[in-house]
């Protein structure tokens, strides 16, 4: 009896649950970087002003002294309504969707192919290695067998 080991079962559903684990892991990148609302402070937490910690201004540096990123006057961010905000995350979460669906309709035939190439080679390169190692020496053991057989029935040469 041969101890070559079974290869191991593939599901079919293997494919889909690799997509379905990348895809979750994606979700959850995208709700590590969402913005919460700004939850009002509770009324309880007050904020002392006495603290020694306080940054004070104690000199005053005029606007052309400013380094140039800094003195020059910043347009006014308009302010976002939440539902404006929830807006655009949600059509920033389409398009991140839909540039991931993309992704792995071009490129994950490609991947599975070449993976497919790999598994092909390296089963090739087992079952002749088995071969030679199991169907080799059991040949050679019968090929012998049967011309031990042949040389006895035949008459000796006659020379």
């Amino acid at each position: 009896m041969s101890t070559w080991p079974l290869p191991p079962r593939l599901e079919p559903d293997d494919d889909l649950k690799a997509a379905d684990l990348l895809l979750g892991k994606a979700d959850a990148l995208l709700k590590r970087h969402r913005v919460p609302e700004p939850q009002p402070p509770a009324p309880e937490e007050v904020v002392s002003l006495d603290d020694e910690d306080i940054p004070v201004l104690t000199e005053v540096v005029a606007p052309e002294d400013l380094p140039a990123e800094l003195s020059s006057p910043r347009p006014p961010q308009p302010k976002r309504s939440a539902s404006e905000l929830a807006e655009q995350l949600i059509s920033l979460d389409t398009e991140v969707s839909r540039a991931v669906e993309a992704w792995f309709h071009a490129e994950l035939p490609q991947i599975v192919a070449r993976e497919l190439d790999r598994i092909g080679t390296s089963i090739r390169e087992q079952a002749l290695a088995h071969l030679r190692a199991t169907l080799l020496p059991e040949l050679s053991a019968h090929i012998s067998r049967h011309l031990e057989k042949n040389t006895d029935v035949l008459p000796p040469d006659q020379s």
